[in-house]
């Protein structure tokens, strides 16, 4: 992002957070997790519609709320892969942006550049490609260098995917994830939300797999009440 557009961006933020913080901050990119669903934790907070990946009748829909630029997030990123691998027909992941700007200087970029992405039909293989090369642009003076690679990379038209990534329209959608985090009390990330309750699976698919497992008893129980 520009110079000019940075102070842009900071002003955008404070306006549409007005009425809550004028700034986000996690206390903690790496909260604790157990294998359980976590009775005590609130449901998913009221969010319009993301980018999902699975099927749009699967009984279950997992939603993630996540930065680029998190090493917990990219950890997270191959194990939630494989769980939609191992439920095909059965899981669709819905994710939705929170990027920690104060800690993480081109969380925000990312966050444009992969939905520049999805204004040419390539979100999610932009996705996958800015977790994959998190260490190179996170350390990058100019991540939209490495951006518009990866956009070359994926047979992207360089100039739409410049200006999508100075769209103040995909802007304002990114920020409206964010006051979704906000309002819903979300502080850390990767947080996770199955079927709209509020889980903490620690970084293994077997975790996911219990807690879809006991999911998908407990709806084929209620089927089979009625």
């Amino acid at each position: 992002m520009s110079n000019m557009a940075k102070p842009i961006l900071v002003i955008a933020i404070a306006v549409v957070l007005a009425g809550g913080a004028a700034f986000y901050l996690t206390r903690s990119t790496e909260p604790e997790a157990s294998a359980t669903s976590d009775s005590s934790a609130g449901g998913a907070p009221a969010i319009g519609p993301g980018h999902t990946r699975g099927p749009a009748d699967a009984p279950i829909t997992l939603i993630e709320f996540g930065d680029y630029q998190c090493p917990s997030c990219r950890a997270y990123h191959p194990v939630v892969a494989e769980v939609l691998k191992r439920y095909p027909d059965k899981v669709r992941l819905e994710f939705h942006h929170y990027p920690l700007i104060q800690i993480h200087a081109h969380a925000m970029t990312a966050s444009m550049a992969v939905e520049a992405a999805g204004e040419q039909g390539k979100y999610w293989e932009m996705n996958d490609l800015v977790f994959e090369l998190q260490p190179e642009w996170a350390q990058s003076q100019n991540p939209e260098t490495e951006f518009l690679t990866m956009a070359s990379r994926l047979g992207l038209d360089q100039n739409k995917f410049m200006q999508s990534m100075r769209s103040l329209e995909l802007q304002d959608r990114v920020l409206k994830d964010v006051v979704a985090a906000r309002q819903g009390n979300i502080e850390a990330v990767p947080t996770f939300f199955l079927n709209g309750k509020q889980i903490q699976p620690r970084l293994a698919v077997d975790d996911f797999v219990k807690i879809i497992e006991a999911e998908l008893q407990a709806i084929g129980a209620a089927g089979a009440a009625k």
